[in-house]
């Protein structure tokens, strides 16, 4: 073997601070600007900034190091890895590992610090590009770095049941452990929102009901635990439940979920919807329990395989859901779509009908338009804007979204039938742009050859657009036979039990939620299922070989399309009507009425029971602006109705909240919303109007409003319109930016739960310990390792002397309760149970971050019953004379967290806290 090329000792240090400065520079180069964060006043349209390394940006997608070699890939179609080189670490010599054709990189020279590429096609080909060399590491033997908590062994272990001598698996891992974090917060948002739909008024049960769900009981075993043969005390638990459980049941808030109990005097099919609902809050609750406490080692526990275990009444569950999904769109496909097919049967002359209906309900159903790396919707946005002005006159106003979905399918026929090449180019220039604005210009040069391509086809859709024309062809028999789609059609048996769980979940989440929660677990088995691609390769062939409690894995490209196309037939549902009373009182509190209000009262105000042409004004107008809003679905979900109408009233919240409003914003509000606006006025003054409108809000304003309005009824009805969206819109931002701040402090506990327990196995001193009874023993313990024979694992605190005895301090600033009650707190998202109680109180709101730990160090100093109230008295005194949160407090009750210091840091310190994951209204 030839000998490595060692370089002299300044040669080293010389190259190593090149590339510390390469990196540095390529950081700033890709660091965004927080604009949200800054005042309104402040923001300046940036020039365009880069959105991602050159790196990236010229092709490369990872190095992969085993042992003493390197693996140099490439972005391949999609996600794809492509294996470019092979290079040997001691000598540095190269093979070649991709054909030419498929080659996307060059290698150019490697050496002991740094790796030199150009890319073959699109971005600056040609142009060298440098990036580190991750084997180099000073000091180590291994080419492969250890990483900083010292625990890459154990998680190896774990998920394959030895250690490795590379960074392929380890990188699997952390794929694997970002789908557990974002479970944890979803879950943990969804327990906080059912048990918060038990609450009424003063009166709110704060019992965590969800907190003794189990998946391992039966529901006869839920409704009878007397029955079984379980302990005493979890028969208890189990009675309190279903006592909770039938409270919620009768409070009709799981309509707000689309949960719509049967209109029937059946009991069996009443107790089958109820069976439905407990299995749904039960694999809630055992998700929650999985991902918030370690369960690795229990297989009908863990996360990944507990569906597969458990009694198969829950799997039916999942099933009956899926295939009811699946029914309701797949039920007379062709005639509820037949006006879209025959108008598309006519224009597309060199397809056979058949073959059109199967690509008709592949857009429409699976949505594969979304699989093909880039926006058909921005294409014609681009298209329309450049060249197709007459599409947007009013005439197709009514028109509009059937005539957009219609020149959409044609273009997505032709990138998914018709020119498969140029889509894949497209993909490339896409790839290969640095910067929004070269995407754009790609996007406008691609519509400028489509435009030619497809003129025709738009202006032949535009004239079919008049309503004698839809009319006749939604009269007209189909003669096309429902089966022509029986082997594209989808039904529960054809996904894993896995993928029908989490289209379970997003039952509980709105669109937004939805869409990130799925676009997220896809990338991740993506990215899963590419390693694992790349391990087995005979150029690579290292062992992957996953414990049992990780099988699922293996399924990572399955996985991938399921939840593919959960992701798209999984969408926020309509509340449910068997709720309307229940949601009619939720909307008339919010806007201000006695919380206390009866339902007769409420028929009476909305003339529920009454029948008549005309007289249902009052009623379809509240339907319109608040129930069928999101945002009033949302605050439901996390708040309370009364609650929020309190806040509403402190007007320093709110102008805070306005002043994250964009200003161009602002001023279609006051336009909207003031009815003598005077436009002349300063941004100030008109977030001072909007606050007060907000603060003074009562439902006497809209209770005249007639919904068949003309001339100035009609302008006041709009006003009226207005200002109700913009009062939902500011308390809604306000919720959810606190649930948002909340979401990374529900991160760092998992991750806590979960380093503990890998800790435990190679720190004798953890083995005892029992993290429940104090939530800073790891820290501690980690720290005093360093202190007493220098033999911590963890590299944050043993190599950061001055970091670690702050951390020591902080250790020593708390105690077990405190951080006890912090934990629970942030589990139960009480900041924003508790906002109304403590917000008033603050005397400057200036961020999100100082809300959220004022309002949560108010109710952690609350007083109980526990005899250590020294360190809660001096912080509650600090509490409440300076009107504001403490630092060092923030700082003793993160101490827990305090083994990772970069983590530790980011949620302890305001300046680090990530603003940029702040809402604003866009």
């Amino acid at each position: 073997m030839a000998k490595k090329n060692k370089m002299k000792p300044r040669e080293l240090r010389e190259a190593q601070k090149k590339a510390r400065q390469l990196k540095a520079a390529e950081i700033n180069n890709n660091a965004v600007p927080a604009i949200a964060a800054m005042p309104a006043a402040e923001v300046i349209a940036p020039a365009a900034e880069k959105k991602k390394s050159s790196v990236k940006a010229a092709g490369m997608k990872s190095i992969l190091v085993s042992e003493n070699k390197m693996y140099i890939t490439s972005f391949g179609k999609g996600n794809s890895a492509v294996l470019e080189y092979e290079v040997d670490n001691n000598d540095y010599n190269k093979t070649q590992l991709s054909s030419k054709d498929n080659s996307n990189i060059e290698l150019g020279n490697v050496n002991e610090v740094n790796i030199t590429f150009s890319s073959r096609r699109g971005f600056e080909s040609g142009v060298e590009i440098n990036t580190s060399n991750p084997t180099h590491r000073s000091g180590e033997s291994s080419p492969v770095r250890g990483d900083m908590l010292g625990l890459k062994s154990e998680l190896e272990k774990r998920f394959f049941g030895k250690t490795f001598d590379d960074n392929i698996h380890i990188q699997l891992i952390y794929n694997i452990l970002d789908i557990e974090k974002i479970l944890a917060v979803y879950v943990t948002n969804i327990v906080y929102a059912l048990n918060n739909m038990l609450g009424e008024g003063d009166d709110e049960s704060h019992d965590d009901f969800m907190g003794y769900l189990s998946a391992k009981n039966t529901y006869d075993v839920f409704t009878d635990p007397d029955e079984s043969d379980l302990s005493k005390n979890i028969k208890g638990n189990i009675k309190k439940s279903l006592s909770k459980f039938n409270d919620l049941l009768k409070t009709k808030r799981l309509g707000y979920f689309g949960l719509e109990e049967p209109k029937t005097k059946d009991t069996n099919a009443l107790e089958a919807y109820k069976k439905r609902v407990y299995h749904m809050l039960a694999i809630v609750g055992q998700i929650r329990q999985s991902v918030f406490h370690d369960k690795s080692s229990k297989l009908d526990e863990d996360l990944y395989s507990f569906i597969d275990i458990i009694d198969s009444e829950y799997r039916e569950t999942l099933d009956y859901l899926v295939d009811e999904r699946f029914d309701s769109i797949n039920k007379g496909f062709i005639q509820g779509n037949k006006v879209n097919i025959s108008l598309l049967i006519d224009m597309m002359k060199g397809y056979e009908a058949d073959d059109i209906i199967r690509l008709y309900y592949d857009f429409i159903v699976l949505k594969s338009q979304k699989n093909l790396g880039f926006s058909i919707k921005k294409l014609r946005e681009k298209m329309l804007e450049e060249y197709g002005y007459r599409f947007k006159d009013k005439q197709y106003d009514s028109v509009r979204s059937k005539m957009y979905k219609l020149m959409d399918f044609l273009l997505f026929c032709n990138y998914y039938r018709n020119d498969v090449a140029a889509g894949e180019a497209l993909v490339r220039k896409l790839r290969f742009s640095m910067t929004d604005d070269e995407k754009e210009g790609i996007y406008a040069d691609e519509a400028e050859k489509l435009w030619g391509k497809f003129r025709n086809d738009f202006e032949n859709i535009a004239d079919h657009m008049n309503g004698d024309v839809i009319k006749e062809l939604g009269k007209a028999d189909m003669d096309f036979d429902e089966k022509i789609l029986d082997s594209e059609k989808k039904n529960a048996s054809d996904l894993l039990y896995f993928s029908k769980m989490i289209y379970m979940l997003t039952y509980f989440l709105d669109g937004k939620e939805i869409n990130d929660l799925l676009t997220t677990l896809i990338s991740k088995f993506d990215n899963i299922k590419e390693f694992l691609k790349i391990m087995k390769s005979s150029a690579v062939d290292v062992e992957c070989e996953l414990t049992a409690g990780y099988k699922l894995f293996n399924d990572s490209q399955r996985i991938t399309n399921e939840l593919f196309i959960v992701k798209n037939i999984a969408s926020m549902r309509k509340p449910a009507a068997s709720a309307k009373l229940t949601m009619f009182r939720d909307a008339l509190t919010i806007l201000g009425i006695d919380d206390k209000i009866t339902d007769d009262r409420i028929s009476e105000i909305l003339k529920l029971k009454e029948k008549g042409k005309g007289i249902h004004g009052l009623r379809n107008f509240i339907t319109n602006n608040v129930i069928e809003s999101s945002r009033f679905v949302y605050l439901i979900k996390y708040a309370n109705a009364q609650k929020i109408r309190k806040v509403a009233e402190n007007e320093k919240v709110v102008m805070f909240v306005l002043g994250g409003i964009p200003d161009t914003q602002i001023e279609r509000y006051y336009k909207s919303c003031v009815e003598f606006p005077d436009m002349n006025s300063s941004l100030e003054v008109k977030r001072s109007e909007l606050a007060r409108m907000i603060k003074n809000i009562s439902f006497d304003d809209f209770k005249n409003v007639k919904q068949q309005a003309k001339g100035r009824e009609n302008v006041a009805k709009e006003r009226a319109k207005a200002v109700i969206g913009l009062y939902l819109t500011v308390m809604y931002l306000l919720v959810k930016n606190l649930v948002n701040v909340n979401a990374r402090y529900v991160i760092a506990i998992h991750c806590l739960e979960r380093d503990f327990g890998l800790y435990k196995e190679i720190i004798p001193e953890l083995a005892s310990k029992n993290l429940k009874n104090d939530y800073r023993i790891l820290s501690q313990t980690l720290c005093e390792l360093c202190d007493d024979r220098d033999e911590s694992p963890n590299l944050f605190l043993k190599k950061n002397r001055r970091l670690r005895k702050c951390v020591e301090v902080d250790i020593n600033n708390a105690d077990s309760s405190m951080t006890r009650k912090y934990r629970n707190c942030i589990a139960h998202l009480t900041v924003v149970r508790e906002l109304k109680e403590y917000i008033g109180d603050i005397r400057t709101v200036d961020s999100y971050f100082s809300i959220y730990h004022y309002v949560m160090q108010r109710c952690i100093t609350k007083r109980e019953d526990d005899t250590k109230q020294e360190e809660k008295i001096k912080y509650e005194d600090d509490l409440l004379k300076n009107h504001g949160y403490t630092k060092d407090f923030v700082k003793a009750l993160n101490s827990p967290f305090g083994y990772n210091i970069p983590r530790f840091k980011n949620l302890s310190i305001e300046q680090l806290f990530d603003r940029n994951e702040y809402l604003t209204e866009k």
